[in-house]
C-alpha cells in the first residue's frame, strides 16, 4: 500500500500473496470460531460485547471481501487497485466461481491454495509477529506491572478455566503454564487455519458460514437482552416495590402514571 500511494518500496510486497493467505487463515480460522467459543453477543448499547464481536468478525468479513471481490469476483479488485492485492494467480480468470452454482460450491482454478499457504506460512507469521512479541511483553517485560495492577489477560482467563485450553494448561507445572498457553494457542490457530482451506475454495460455504456466525451473535444478543438485561430491570423494580409499597404505581401510557389505589377504587364491581 505504501508503494501504491506514496511510491515507497515495501519489502513485504513481494510476499503479498502469501501474507494475504496467511491473514485469511487467521481471520477465518481461530478469529471467526472465537465468536461461538466465547459466546460473543451483538448488543449495541454494550461496549464490551459489541467490541468483542467487531474484533472477531471484522477480519473475516474483510478477507471475504478480498477473496471473492465482495461477491463480484477478484477482477473488481484488480481493476480498482491494480497490482496492490495478489489474491489469486490470475485475478480476472479467478472470477470463474461466478459461472455456475457448482463453481460457487467448489472452485480451485486460477486461485488454488496449498497446505503451505494455510499452515506453514501462517505458522511463521504467528511466531514472528505475535508469539514471540506477546511472550516477551506479557510474561517478561510487563509481567510485574500486570500482577501489581491486577490487569486482566487472556492467559489468566484461560488458565483459570476448567474447560477447553484451560484443561491443557492445568496439566503443566506453574512455571511452565505460560509456555503451555502459548503452545496450545499456536496449535489451535494452525488447526483452525487448516480448515480455512475449504472456505478459500468455496464461495457458498464461506458466505453461509459468515452469515450463520453473524446470526449466532445476533441471537446471543437477543437472549442477553431478555434474560439478563430485562431480568435485571425486573429485579430492580420488584425491590423498589417491596421497599416502598405505598408508592407503587401502574403505568397506563408512556407519560401518565396512576397510583395503584386509584386504579383499585375506579375498577367497577362485578355483578
Amino acid at each position: 500500500s505504501f508503494e501504491f500511494f506514496f511510491s515507497v518500496d515495501n519489502p513485504l510486497h513481494q510476499y503479498n500473496q502469501e501474507l494475504i493467505r496467511a491473514a485469511f487463515a487467521f481471520a477465518n480460522g481461530a478469529l471467526l470460531l472465537a465468536v461461538p467459543m466465547f459466546n460473543n453477543k451483538l448488543v449495541f448499547h454494550d461496549v464490551d460485547n459489541t467490541v468483542s464481536v467487531f474484533i472477531h468478525l471484522s477480519p473475516p468479513l474483510m478477507m471475504w471481501t478480498l477473496r471473492w471481490g465482495g461477491g463480484y469476483g477478484t477482477s473488481v479488485i484488480e481493476d480498482a487497485w491494480g497490482g496492490m492485492f495478489h489474491v489469486c494467480q490470475h485475478m480476472h480468470k479467478a472470477d470463474g466461481f461466478l459461472q455456475s452454482w457448482s463453481n460457487m460450491i467448489w472452485y480451485t482454478d486460477h486461485c488454488e491454495g496449498s497446505v503451505s499457504d494455510f499452515v506453514w506460512y501462517p505458522a511463521i507469521v504467528w511466531v514472528v509477529f505475535w508469539g514471540i512479541p506477546y511472550y516477551l511483553l506479557v510474561f517478561c517485560i510487563f509481567s510485574g506491572y500486570i500482577e501489581r495492577n491486577n490487569k486482566a489477560t487472556l492467559f489468566k482467563d484461560v488458565a483459570g478455566s476448567p474447560k477447553g485450553m484451560g484443561m491443557v494448561v492445568a496439566l503443566f507445572p506453574e512455571p511452565l503454564k505460560p509456555f503451555a498457553y502459548m503452545l496450545t494457542h499456536f496449535v489451535w490457530t494452525l488447526l483452525a487455519g487448516t480448515l480455512s482451506i475449504v472456505l478459500w475454495h468455496s464461495f457458498a460455504g464461506h458466505t453461509l458460514l459468515l452469515l450463520g456466525i453473524k446470526l449466532f451473535a445476533v441471537h446471543n444478543g437477543s437472549v442477553f437482552m431478555f434474560r439478563v438485561v430485562a431480568a435485571r430491570k425486573i429485579a430492580e423494580k420488584v425491590r423498589r416495590i417491596v421497599e416502598s409499597p405505598h408508592q407503587s404505581t401502574v403505568t397506563t401510557s408512556s407519560e401518565s402514571y396512576l397510583p395503584l389505589s386509584a386504579v383499585t377504587e375506579s375498577k367497577p364491581s362485578a355483578e
